[in-house]
């Protein structure tokens, strides 16, 4: 009831509701209808009746206005989401590239082991005795510099 005040005298804590939307004011003693939207007053039940007929057309507009602001909300939202996933798309992708070449840079050393002689390979008289069981001379006869 804060919102609603006498016409006569403009007090609101001296109203007594006497029936729907109809007061009356222990102060002055003035009897009055008051809309129960936005607390204006009138002397009749048929004017407040007929204001309440701007409370539907406003409140008409309003919600296709509240729909079409949540229309372009939506769009909104659907745009964003669209560059979003865009990204996550470009990201991902990123992230392919930077795994591809983690995997190349770790490829060759896995493919590193220490070269084993072969044992069928005859001793080559030229060599030390020390150097004989050395892995590293059959790379160097495979690439052809070790004879």
């Amino acid at each position: 009831m804060s919102s609603v005040r006498c016409p006569k005298c403009g007090r609101s804590g001296e109203l007594r509701e006497i029936g729907e939307n109809h007061y009356l004011c222990r102060y002055c003693g003035y009897e009055f209808y008051a809309c129960p939207v936005c607390g204006a007053s009138f002397a009749t039940q048929q004017q407040l009746a007929g204001h309440m007929g701007v409370h539907r057309k406003l409140e008409g507009r309003w919600v296709l206005e509240e729909l079409k602001a949540l229309r372009e909300l939506m769009e909104g939202l659907k745009t964003l989401l669209e560059e979003l996933l865009a990204g996550q798309k470009i990201v991902l992708a990123k992230l392919d590239e930077l795994l591809e070449m983690q995997r190349r840079a770790l490829e060759p050393l896995s493919a590193r082991s220490i070269p084993v002689a072969p044992s069928a390979a005859p001793p080559n008289e030229e060599v030390p005795n020390f150097l004989r069981d050395n892995p590293w001379l059959s790379v160097l006869r495979s690439r052809g510099g070790g004879e």
